[in-house]
């Protein structure tokens, strides 16, 4: 069973926008609009992707503040990298094929699909039941493209080089950057391996730093519940970081 689509050529051709929108932060932006540029990278992919998408939603790793629920899902949502219920089920359905027939996130497929094209694989039901049972992931799912659009003209109506900076040029960079946790760290000979999983996951230093812990991806895999990717003390996890400081507000 499958629940509604993102329409993915739709998907596409806003990440091809993102992508063509470093060429004028490039030719016309200032530090000014490139420190923007990483800033909501940071809240995209820091508080979004990896602590809320992945370590929250997905693997239920933490116990996060409710405040912190609605702020880290929207921030995701708002990095162009898909809903929270479709990141959430192809990530599961990655964990549960890893590396082998039904990854959706392979690079079996080959480089183009596991970089670029994995978010359109179909979301079954069965790997978001609990997010399909909340009002505000469907919410943000269904209403994803109108979301978007208001954003988009948002910026646009403010300043068109706001709109690159703070919207679609960021997007672009989380589509990459945690693109090669699929491509880099599942295939290549860099890195190394803590563990010895079933699967070939390894550990990237510089993604680790980049994408805010997530480069740590083999010690990921040895132990999928742990909201701590970095093991070792030069594997330093951002995310992990304010996870250690949210959780003992939580619990204060």
């Amino acid at each position: 069973m499958h629940i509604f689509k993102l329409r993915p050529g739709t998907l596409l051709a806003a990440q091809i926008i993102a992508h063509l929108a470093w060429i004028p932060l490039l030719l016309y932006g200032t530090w000014y609009h490139f420190l923007l540029t990483f800033f909501v990278y940071f809240i995209t992919g820091c508080f979004g992707m990896t602590m809320t998408n992945h370590r929250l939603l997905s693997h239920k790793s933490w116990n996060a503040p409710n405040w912190f629920r609605v702020f880290g899902s929207l921030a995701a949502t708002y990095g162009l990298v898909g809903s929270t219920i479709s990141w959430v089920a192809i990530h599961r359905q990655h964990h549960r094929f890893t590396d082998r027939e039904g990854d959706p996130h392979s690079p079996a497929h080959g480089f183009a699909r596991a970089q670029w094209l994995s978010m359109y694989h179909d979301v079954n039901i069965k790997y978001a039941v609990d997010l399909i049972r909340d009002k505000f992931h469907v919410f943000l799912h269904q209403q994803y493209f109108l979301l978007h659009l208001i954003v988009f003209v948002f910026w646009m109506l403010i300043d068109p080089m706001l709109l690159v900076a703070c919207y679609l040029a960021p997007a672009a960079l989380l589509w990459e950057m945690g693109s090669f946790i699929n491509t880099i760290n599942h295939k290549s000979k860099v890195g190394n391996r803590n563990f010895d999983t079933s699967d070939n996951s390894r550990n990237v230093a510089w993604l680790g730093y980049l994408m805010w812990g997530e480069g740590w991806h083999n010690n990921h895999h040895h132990k999928a519940n742990d909201p701590k990717f970095g093991v070792k003390n030069n594997e330093f996890d951002m995310g992990w970081f304010f996870i250690k400081r949210l959780q003992n507000v939580e619990k204060a």
